[in-house]
Order: structure tokens, then sequence, then C-alpha cells
């Protein structure tokens, strides 16, 4: 009886590490096809045959700007030639002064990864690492991890400086007390290669892993400022992958979903990715998918880490996925900075809101005679043509009922028309606020004409509003009354005010708000205001560590 309970209990074990195993193989199956359709979208939205004409184009064309992750990605995927690229970021850093340390430092891995060993690294450690609070002690321990030496810090200093900022929940963060998703991560990113070999570096991180595995969701994925999002658990799969952690791990599997499981909500038919899962296409989710999911494979296939840069060449180009077509992306860039952020974009003529509400809508019954006109006569070509079917002229309604529902639902109005310095007038007012926006941050660093000498761009300014508005709301309102650029996207992410966005000052620059001197958890669309509310919109170039409260 022993010997058969003893051979069952084998079989069993057996049986279910086969599965297990299985299981592994199906997860990791799944996942080089999720970044070939990436690349394809990639590469349908540049109009680029493959990725080497992209490199040589488009992130040639975009070196020092937007492209060095993109850069990196395709470095650590394949064998390219990059010397166009090279070129480019090398003259992009000779002719203009970079702000932010931490966009020095992307820069700089970035130049690692293509296989560039320029004298510029050395200069831009000497010059940026620790720089700019946590973040540049992250994205400069990345350096150290890899050779570079800075006279301000060694590995050892910088590790312990990054060590003494983490919370007492595991955690680390730009601002407060608790720690963040994805600054956690990406700390978990920058010690991953001490991890083992020093005890206190072992302790914080399984300290840190405690705190993403409580914190992470049934889905399989994780939120920042409240909201869950593909960015957050796309740094959680780049820490896991920097320690070898399999997505089938038990302390990251919540009700049956991997962190892999989690990300991939967010995937479109397109092959990019969503910010909110509202089905749009978001440039910075699409990026840190396609890194995150990179680092993974990296992980299993070569037991490499995504930040670990050996002394390369560049050799011909592996084959690639075929090209596909797909629609461009149009959403911009946004991070976790608040509850806002973007890209530069050129001034409106035209601004189109989903709801009007005192807006002149002169041109509907036109648009509406043109739709039922064009219907029509598309009904008399059928009926000459004998296309005679009822489906046809269902089909025109159908395409004609849409066409003039897209009308109805949206108010496209001129500027003159949207700003309104009369303002709105309210009823069933419970109260007052005030509300500021102020660039202070940016006085002296952009000299364009768009900072204003005193860094106010909205001095303190008293709005009434009605049970349930929100700051989101009455920011719309200020950025009306006063005539202030307001570029929020349709999920109420402020992109920028007054024609300065997120990144204008490096990468982890935007705008932040606060209500009361504290910066609340939520989006501004989410935060319901009381009368007395004090709201603040400032630009920030650190994550909030240079705003003083």
């Amino acid at each position: 009886m022993k010997r058969f309970i003893t051979a069952i209990s084998i079989a069993l074990t057996a049986a279910f590490a086969l599965s297990f195993a299985a299981f592994a193989d199906i997860r990791t199956d799944d996942i080089r096809p999720v970044t070939d359709a990436i690349l394809r979208f990639k590469l349908s939205e540049s109009g680029a045959a493959d990725a080497q004409e992209m490199i040589d184009t488009t992130l040639t064309e975009n070196a020092g700007k937007t492209a060095e992750w993109e850069a990196l990605i395709l470095a650590k995927s394949g064998s390219y030639d990059f010397s166009g690229y090279i070129a480019a970021l090398e003259k992009y850093t000779d002719e203009n002064t970079i702000a932010s340390a931490t966009s020095r430092i992307k820069i700089a891995l970035a130049m690692l990864a293509v296989g560039d060993r320029s004298p510029k690294i050395d200069d831009i450690a000497e010059t940026s690492v620790g720089e700019q609070g946590i973040m540049g002690m992250i994205y400069g321990l990345h350096l150290l991890n890899n050779g570079y030496t800075c006279s301000r810090y060694t590995l050892e200093t910088l590790t312990d400086a990054l060590l003494e900022m983490q919370f007492e929940d595991g955690g680390w963060a730009v601002m407060g007390e608790m720690g963040d998703t994805d600054v956690t991560a990406m700390a978990v990113q920058a010690l991953a290669p001490q991890y083992g070999s020093s005890d206190k570096v072992t302790v914080a991180v399984d300290n840190a892993l405690a705190l993403l595995s409580k914190i992470q969701q049934e889905s399989g994925g994780f939120k920042s400022m409240g909201t869950e999002n593909p960015e957050s658990t796309a740094q959680v799969i780049i820490a896991m992958s920097a320690l070898g952690i399999h997505a089938e791990d038990e302390r990251f599997i919540k009700n049956g979903h991997t962190v892999i499981d989690g990300m991939l909500l967010y995937k479109l038919d397109d092959g990019s990715f969503s910010h909110f899962g509202d089905g749009n296409s978001n440039r910075t989710a699409t990026i840190q998918a396609w890194q995150s999911l990179t680092a993974y494979t990296l992980m299993l296939e070569k037991g490499e880490r995504l930040y670990d840069f050996p002394e390369s060449t560049v050799t011909e180009a592996d084959p690639e996925p075929a090209v596909t077509s797909g629609p461009a992306v149009t959403e911009e860039p946004v991070t976790a900075v608040q509850t806002t952020g973007a890209t530069t974009t050129a001034a409106p003529e035209v601004i189109s809101a989903n709801t009007a509400d005192s807006a002149p809508a002169d041109y509907k019954p036109i648009a509406y005679a043109v739709i039922g006109g064009t219907a029509l006569i598309v009904c008399v070509i059928l009926f000459a043509v004998k296309k005679r079917r009822v489906s046809n002229f269902v089909a025109v309604a159908l395409v004609g009922t849409a066409a003039a529902a897209f009308i109805f639902f949206t108010d496209f109005r001129s500027a003159e028309e949207y700003y309104d310095p009369v303002g709105i007038s309210k009823e069933n007012v419970v109260g007052t606020v005030t509300v500021t926006i102020r660039c202070d941050t940016l006085v002296g660093k952009i000299t364009d004409g768009r900072v204003p000498a005193d860094g106010c761009i909205l001095p303190e300014t008293s709005f009434d509003i009605s049970e349930g508005d929100t700051a989101l709301d009455i920011l719309t309102e200020a950025a009306r009354k006063h005539s202030i650029q307001a570029d929020i996207d349709a999920n109420g992410y402020v992109r920028g005010l007054a024609y300065l966005y997120e990144f204008d000052a490096g990468d982890i620059s935007g705008w932040m708000y606060y209500v009361n001197g504290e910066s609340p958890s939520v989006m501004s669309s989410e935060y319901k205001l009381a009368p007395g509310d004090r709201i603040e919109w400032l630009y920030t170039c650190e994550l909030g560590r240079d705003i003083n409260r």
C-alpha cells in the first residue's frame, strides 16, 4: 500500500509539473505574437516596410525626442543597423540643451542599447545620476549597473540612497508616504542586478515584491493614482523579468489571472494598446506594453534583463513579421504624473466637444440636409443601375443614420464661439471654490514666450460650483472664461494648459492638480468639489518633487 501511495504521489506530482510546464510554454508562445503585432502596428503607423526602414526614418527623425524607448526595444529584440539613428542622436545632443536629468539618462541608455559607446554617456553619468530625486536615482542606477561612474555616487552609495527612500509598506513613490506601483516596480528593476548578492538589497526587494503582490488586482493588472492601467502593469512585468520571476509565480496570480493577463486586457485588434481600456490607441500604453513583453521574452529566452547592455556589435536584421494595415495612433503620450499630461500640439482653430451647453449649432441643419441629399442620390444611382436589392438601400440608410448621429452628438465651434468671457450661469449653486494655474518650475527653462515671467497663468480666481462639480469641470470652465488653451482627452486626462505640455521639460514633467494643498489619488474628472476648496494646477518637472507645498 505504501508503494502504491508513493507511486500515485509521484505520478500526480509529475502530471502537475508537466501541466505547469505546458502552461508556461503556452504563456511564452502567446507573447511573441503580441510583440509582433505591436511591431506591425508601429510599421503601419510610420509607413515603413520593415523595422530597419522605421529605424532609418521615423526613429532617426525623432532621435533625442521621442524615439529612445522604441530604439531600445528594437535593439534588444533583434540585430539592426542603427548607424543613422546614432548619428542623429549625437547631433541632437550636440545642438540641444536637455534640461531634465532623467531625459539625459534615457538618451544614454538608448545609446548603450544601440551599441553607441560615446564619451557623452560618461558626461551624462557625471552630471545626471541621482539628480531630480528618486527618478534620477533609479535611472542613474541603470547606468552604474552597466559600469559607468559618477564622482558624486558609487554603485553602493546610490543604492543606499535609494534604499533609504523605501517606505514601511515596502514601496517607493515620488511623493507621499505609501508605495506607488510604478515607482516601486522601477526601483526593483534598478536594484535587480544586486538581488541575491547584497543582503540589504535582497530584503528590500522582497518587501517590495510583497507589496506588489498585495496590491495586484483581481484582473492580474495594477493600479496607479487609483486607476487600473497597462503602464503600471508593464512596469511590474519588467521588474519581475529582471528578477527571473515567471508570470505563473503564485504570488502574482489573482483570481486565476496572471500579470500577463492583466496586460493583455488593454490590447486592441490593430496590435496597439489602450490606456483606459476604452478602445482608443495610446502611444505610451503601446510602447510600455512592448517594453514589458520584450523584457519578459528576454528573460525566458536568454536570461537577460532589459537594462543590461553588454558590449555588442551591430549585424544584419533578423526576419520580421509581415506588415499589415492598421489605423494610426491618435492618442498622445500619457503617464501617471497626475492625473494629467500630454504632448505639444498646434493651437486648435476649431474646438470639438461631446456635449455643448450654449454654442451655436447652425451648421447642423445644413449637415443633415447634405447627408440626406447624398443618401437620396446614392439610392437613385442604385435604382438606375438596377442594384435594387433591399439590402443595398438598408446599407445606405444605416450609413446615413450613423452620419446623422455623429453630427447630433458633436458640436464643432470656432475658438471665438468656444471661449466665453462672461462665464457659465449656474443653477443650484452650493458655494464657491478658487482655481490657480501656475508654471513656476518652467521659469527660465522654457524661453519661447509660453511661460509668463512670474509663472502665473491664472491667479487665484473664484468660481461658483453646483452639487457634483469636479475639479476638471471647474478647470474647463476657467479655461473657457479666461481664454486659456486646454488640451483634454476624452477620458478627462489633461494633456496641456496654455500650450505647455507633458514632456516639455523632461520625461517626468507635466501638470498636477492639488486640492487644499494635497495631491488627490484620483483623476481630476472624479474629484467631487466642496465649497471652499482651493484648487491649484501646477506644472512639475519632477513628478511633483519640485513643487513646494
